[in-house]
């Protein structure tokens, strides 16, 4: 062959095949199991920050929650990446959808079909009080871990509730959950890959979420600042600090 397909951005082009000096791999196995075609209506980088924030969203609200029209669900680090998917599958399901989010990140939050709660400044037990008149969420969905995973053991309903979480990684109490007589969950979203059980279900979800993102939702929050390979420490300092608005993107350039 005298041309290889090659991706450079968001578009692909025609390009001669690199010199030994400088070769670079231009193919790569992988599972098809694993395999979803793009949404035509997202760009390659939006896709590509679209998979790990699905799938982590999907198992936590669709299959360990089992997330239905009518529920009241709160969404914990709702500007994140995976927390700004979780808002928009919950809304696409009918659910009524709340997000904790800092002061400054509230209208984004907002634009994203939600009610906001400044978790900041409003406690646990105010916006229990104001959103559910005291009895709890149906749903809590986790992204941060830490004392939000406990604080999340004090906001779910009582007897029906269920939290779930993505960073369940630390020492909690149970005597919250258990006095509300509730249920938990925990994923690790990476399993399927380290384990090789479940990846057909990774690519079931990631096949409904892209006919789903062709109807108008969800669609991927990207974080507004570009970063290259040459940037990839600034890139994960972003992620590491919580500055992120959505997900972080990396662009590689062949």
């Amino acid at each position: 062959m005298t041309s290889r397909r090659s991706f450079s951005g968001s578009t692909t082009t025609d390009r001669p095949p690199p010199s030994a000096a400088s070769a670079r791999p231009w193919s790569t196995a992988v599972d098809t199991r694993l395999l979803a075609r793009k949404p035509a209506t997202l760009s390659m980088r939006e896709a590509a920050a679209l998979p790990l924030a699905v799938i982590t969203a999907w198992e936590c609200l669709v299959d360990r929650a089992g997330v239905r029209a009518g529920q009241k669900v709160l969404v914990h680090g709702g500007a994140g990446g995976a927390g700004s998917v979780a808002v928009q599958i919950a809304a696409a399901r009918s659910a009524e959808v709340f997000a904790t989010a800092s002061a400054a990140r509230t209208p984004l939050v907002r634009r994203l079909g939600t009610v906001p709660i400044d978790h900041t400044s409003v406690p646990v037990e105010r916006y229990i009080a104001e959103h559910t008149g005291g009895a709890g969420f149906d749903i809590v969905f986790d992204t941060v871990g830490g004392p939000v995973l406990d604080a999340s053991s004090e906001a779910v309903r009582t007897y029906t509730g269920h939290v779930v979480s993505a960073l369940g990684w630390g020492t909690h109490a149970l005597a919250p959950l258990s006095f509300r007589a509730a249920t938990y969950s925990g994923i690790f979203a990476l399993l399927p890959m380290l384990t090789g059980r479940g990846r057909e279900h990774h690519g079931e979800i990631l096949r409904e979420a892209a006919a789903l993102v062709d109807e108008g939702k969800p669609r991927p929050l990207l974080d507004g600042t570009r970063y290259t390979l040459a940037d990839v420490a600034d890139a994960h300092r972003s992620v590491e600090s919580g500055t992120a608005d959505g997900k972080v993107v990396v662009d590689v350039e062949p």
